[in-house]
């Protein structure tokens, strides 16, 4: 039996509480089972016999604990809050469910809880699915209600980032998940303090963690600042690879990203929208940041132009039946099939000309920190567009051909691999060409995420000594032991 994982076939059954569930198959991936893995443990999709799905989660053995079975009595009580479905749950115990546990050790101090529609935030950035104006608004107030209900109450989810909150843009609904860690006056203490996500992360939640009731206020901050922003067709492209701010420009005053981020939510909502966010990106401390009671005060101020209209944007970038992801980023799958797409993304040029009230709200133009620039992907820093690396950190900017080398690295000696070449005339270099997105690549997502656990990838070794260069020492030894006995022998005088 195995203490370290389940490992469930496709439509598998399994019983729990009298209860036969069997297990879903992948939307996209067809003979598949719906397995998605989270920071802590791993989610199973199971199918009722009526029309309700569940996730069945597991803990990795670190943070499986019995500290589960309090924290999951605790949350039930707070199961009826906006945005804490996942809170409805059933935690198993070897007294509780002997059979189960019997059956599956893995699943001691699991949970069986109600599978969320919608998917993450984060597959919306990393997919750059675009949003109206009107959804935009719609899920930025409704993340800000969520948040500030939890600070009313001395709660706080304290891992505030795109894997961990779940958007129904149909029903314009918001949902946190990985909940285990939460913060509140009857909660345990997790085994590890949460210290915040890449993106989302205080200056000082990396030196002291951040599980406290104002936990979520910067990263909330930088979740509702992103939903508000993502109908404007700049923001998506200019955004960093899982976020939209590059984990290293995080609070810095000068970001681009900042900048440009400030001055659409001035230009297309309101100055206190813009204060308020500016006021979290520079405070000096989690509490310093705005109560999240404010977000919600000055969103609900807002009043959507008629001309946004209320049709949802096409999500032209998420494959069809990948409704119900619990986090993208954390598949252990091959990445999900997506319609055609070009083959790179090229960053919309960022100009300094006025913002127009009556532009189109969908994609409104925006005042920039400086004109004809692209924002590096990686750091954040400023470019000219047509830059082939970033001038801050060399991180290459075009996906329209090979790479040549940089500028920092270009006056060093060529290296030639191939030994059928002379010296003086390098191995010629095979062109490469770029890989195709969409359709045409469905197991592409990025290069380091496409192996999961278990799976085996390219693995580079180093060359084994050779038994040539073995031999050669032994008999170099041998020799110069002979050598040794006969100067012995014959010449030293006995």
């Amino acid at each position: 039996m195995n203490k370290a994982q389940v490992k469930l076939e496709l439509n598998e059954l399994i019983t729990i509480d009298n209860a036969v569930y069997h297990v879903a198959e992948h939307p996209a991936l067809p003979g598949v089972p719906y397995i998605q893995r989270g920071a802590r443990g791993f989610v199973i999709q199971l199918k009722s016999p009526g029309p309700e799905r569940y996730a069945l989660k597991y803990f990795k053995l670190k943070y499986r604990v019995p500290d589960l079975v309090s924290i999951g009595k605790a949350l039930r009580q707070y199961a009826d809050l906006p945005g804490l479905r996942a809170a409805y749950r059933t935690v198993f115990t070897t007294q509780t469910h002997p059979e189960l546990i019997r059956r599956y050790p893995a699943l001691e101090y699991g949970v069986l809880m109600p599978w969320l529609p919608g998917t993450t935030w984060f597959d919306v950035i990393t997919r750059r699915v675009p949003l109206s104006a009107l959804e935009s608004l719609q899920l930025a107030q409704t993340a800000a209600r969520v948040l500030a209900a939890l600070e009313a109450r001395g709660l706080a989810h304290c891992d505030i980032a795109g894997a961990n909150v779940m958007v129904d843009r149909a029903n314009q609904r918001v949902e946190l998940v990985d909940i285990e860690e939460m913060y509140g006056a009857t909660l345990p203490r997790p085994v590890e303090f949460p210290a915040g996500q890449d993106g989302y992360q205080h200056k000082r939640s990396a030196i002291k963690g951040q599980w406290s009731a104002v936990g979520d206020r910067f990263g909330a901050a930088v979740l509702i600042a992103e939903l508000l922003g993502w109908h404007n067709a700049r923001i998506r492209e200019n955004s960093a690879d899982e976020h939209y701010f590059a984990a290293s420009e995080v609070q810095q005053p000068d970001s681009p990203r900042f900048l440009l981020m400030r001055d659409l939510l001035r230009a297309d909502y309101a100055p206190e929208i813009a204060d308020t966010f500016e006021a979290a990106w520079r405070s000096a401390d989690l509490a310093d940041c705005p109560p999240l009671a404010i977000w919600q005060s000055v969103l609900n101020r807002l009043n959507m132009p008629a001309q946004a209209g209320t049709q949802l944007a096409p999500s032209s970038n998420v494959a069809p039946g990948v409704a119900d992801v619990v986090s993208g980023r954390r598949s252990l799958m091959s990445s999900l099939p997506a319609p055609a797409a070009p083959a790179s993304i090229v960053p919309v040029p960022i100009d300094s000309s006025p913002v127009s009230a009556s532009a189109n709200p969908a994609t409104p133009p925006l005042i920039a920190p400086t004109t004809a620039m692209r924002l590096c992907p990686q750091c954040g820093a400023q470019n000219t567009l047509n830059a082939e690396f970033c001038q801050h950190c060399h991180y290459y900017l075009r996906g329209d051909r090979r790479p040549g080398r940089p500028a920092a690295v270009a006056n060093l000696p060529a290296i030639n691999a191939n030994p059928a070449n002379s010296v003086g005339s390098p191995a010629p270099r095979t062109a490469i060409n770029p890989a195709p997105m969409g359709a045409a690549a469905p197991n592409i997502v990025a290069a380091r995420r496409m192996v999961g656990p278990g799976q085996s990838g390219q693995v580079v070794q180093a060359p084994e000594p050779s038994n040539a260069d073995g031999r050669g020492i032994i008999i170099a030894l041998v020799i110069g032991f002979v050598i040794a006995v006969i100067i012995l022998i014959f010449v030293i005088p006995h």
